[in-house]
């Protein structure tokens, strides 16, 4: 009786060491070849997965991707392939088990590290752990993008778009991603910054009043008037799109969100060298612009201040243009300095080379002189 039990026990139990296609099976490599691994999947033939049944990479070396030794979850695709030993594949059993991973990522909004697999119309076609999907143009990147060629064979993070398993539908973002770092960076930045605080950004957009600067996360206004510590016309003079520059913190408003920034090098202010003006003194400037109430001259210093209508010629104008141009080298008196402010007020009526002197000296004449004058000319036409 004991014999016969034994004898029943040992066929249970060789029964459940069978194997049938699309069993799921945990086994040992026994060798690594070039194009296919050796498994010990307890069974009385081994398995073998073929290299396209491991990696979607034809570049990629088996040898460096698997050791002797090593565990391995595969599926049986067929349970004897023709020469006695069974045919497996670690992508399908891959994909099998990641179906959960990627709606557990969908539902989350969390993150996935994918492969590019490559170009495809209008897209990318990505692999992640067994599953093909697809990451369309629009959703590559936060910016254009090019070239989708230059991502093949990348690894990318990303997040799960769309999610269909019924239909086989899965769609990537990496787009989304970025946003989520974005959004993340951009609390941790309004946190952290204080006014004072010198970073870098890369310039995302220019408008007319100022340059908007991408700090990885949060984009601050660099206003026209924080620039540059000379008087520009547009941001373009000073900076481009994608440019790479060093900015200020000037204010943080963390209700709104918004941080506002200077690229102005506080050591190149022409400012600090303003002690050495002086008022009524002249001095060489150039005309920089053309107002409707005046022009503005800047100094050899760099600095610049208003010549009000009223201060541009002894004879009434009716706008600066009719006696000066853009660019032209004036001679200027300074009327007044306002350091606070930061505003020199000029006068070009008295410093356009007009010598004043000249009627000094002829209102000094005095009446007996000029009697002398005419009595010594009769003498000389007598």
């Amino acid at each position: 009786m004991n014999h016969e039990m034994s004898m029943a026990e040992a066929m249970e139990g060789f029964t459940l060491n069978k194997v049938k296609d699309g069993d799921i099976l945990e086994g040992t490599i026994l060798k690594v070849n070039a194009d296919e691994v050796i498994v010990n999947i307890n069974y009385f033939a081994d398995g073998v997965v073929p290299r396209d049944e491991l990696t979607k990479d034809h570049n990629e070396s088996l040898s460096a991707l698997y050791q002797v030794g090593d565990s391995i979850k595969v599926i049986v695709l067929k349970s004897d392939d023709g020469e006695g030993n069974v045919l497996l594949s670690k992508i399908q059993a891959d994909a099998i088990v990641s179906i959960e991973e990627v709606e557990a990522a969908f539902n989350d909004k969390t993150p996935l590290k994918v492969k590019v697999m490559d170009e495809v119309k209008g897209g990318l076609r990505i692999f992640y752990k067994g599953l093909t999907g697809f990451m369309p143009a629009s959703l590559v990147s936060d910016s254009y993008v090019e070239n989708l060629k230059d991502y093949a064979g990348k690894t990318l993070d990303a997040l799960v778009e769309e999610f269909d398993d019924t239909q086989k539908k899965l769609i990537f973002s990496r787009k989304a991603y970025l946003k989520l770092q974005g959004e993340k960076n951009k609390k941790k930045l309004l946190q952290s910054l204080k006014p004072g605080d010198t970073v870098e950004g890369t310039v995302a957009n220019i408008a007319s009043y100022g340059a908007f600067i991408d700090l990885g996360g949060l984009t601050g206004l660099c206003h026209i008037s924080d620039l540059s510590h000379r008087r520009i016309d547009h941001p373009g003079e000073v900076v481009s799109i994608g440019d790479t520059v060093k900015v200020h913190v000037i204010r943080v408003d963390l209700k709104n969100e918004k941080i506002s920034l200077s690229l102005k090098n506080k050591e190149e202010d022409p400012w600090i060298k303003s002690g050495s003006l002086k008022v009524g003194q002249f001095y060489t400037g150039t005309v920089r612009k053309l107002l409707d109430i005046g022009a503005i001259v800047e100094l050899e210093n760099g600095l610049d201040g208003l010549v009000h209508i009223s201060e541009i010629s002894q004879e009434h104008i009716s706008h600066p243009r009719d006696v000066l141009s853009e660019g032209q080298e004036v001679t200027v008196k300074i009327l007044e300095i306002d350091e606070e402010k930061k505003r020199i007020s000029f006068s070009l009526r008295e410093g356009t080379g007009t010598d004043e002197s000249y009627y000094e000296e002829e209102e000094s004449v005095t009446l007996g002189d000029l009697f002398k004058n005419l009595l010594d000319q009769l003498k000389e036409d007598e």
